[in-house]
């Protein structure tokens, strides 16, 4: 089932139509990395490179979780999956 909310990202109003669990997902990624909801989908807004603003954050909430059970001192892990959901290296 798909749930819509309203995010604010710099100060503007935006909307996001994404699964129960990734909302959940994003809630506890804003948790631990200590951030909001509007930074998160504004720092995946801007590395994004096209494409549905809702596949980039399952792709870049996928990849938090699957870099965090790696051993991942050297970089942050959001910074990562960001980078990954982007396509860089």
């Amino acid at each position: 089932m798909l749930l819509t909310r309203n995010i604010v990202m710099e100060g503007r109003r935006t909307t996001l139509r994404i699964e129960r669990a990734i909302w959940q997902a994003m809630d506890e990624l804003c948790v631990r990395e200590r951030i909001s909801l509007g930074v998160l989908c504004h720092r995946i807004d801007r590395a994004r490179q096209g494409g549905a603003r809702a596949a980039a954050v399952r792709a870049v909430v996928s990849n938090y979780f699957r870099y965090s059970l790696r051993d991942s001192r050297a970089v942050s892990i959001l910074d990562a999956a960001i980078r990954d959901m982007a396509g860089e290296p």
